[in-house]
């Protein structure tokens, strides 16, 4: 039984077939990506707001508040955590889960940073 198992985590059981090549450094890369979306976005809402004269819409962001701060940039950070303990556990199988959470994380502010420097351009 140990044969077939190999060098497999205890939690993971199984030694699976595929294999990813992905590792928590990648998933860094990915978070760097965001956090630079991220600034993009805060410097881009201050611009239109401070110097264009635009009005931030969303009730949640009005005057930029200390706690949307930190959950934004915090929340850049889950996958590369996630990622760095499955490593970690020896779960590399799993791996893609985190990446495919900072992919849509990134399209997400990809799409935001876009619709901004968008709005911005046309005043």
């Amino acid at each position: 039984m140990d044969g077939e198992r190999g060098s497999v985590s205890p939690v993971q059981r199984i030694k699976h077939d595929f294999s990813l090549t992905f590792c928590w450094q990648d998933i860094g890369l990915l978070t760097i990506m965001l956090v630079s979306l991220n600034v993009l976005d805060v410097l881009s809402t201050f611009y239109a707001i401070n110097v264009l004269g635009f009005m931030e819409l969303n009730p949640l962001a009005t005057g930029f508040p200390v706690w949307l701060t930190v959950l934004k940039f915090v929340a850049c950070f889950i996958p590369l955590a996630c990622a760095y303990m499955l490593e970690k556990q020896e779960m590399k199988n799993y791996l893609f889960l985190p990446f495919a959470f900072s992919t849509l994380q990134i399209e997400f502010y990809a799409f935001v940073v876009a619709f901004n420097v968008q709005n911005i351009l046309r005043a």
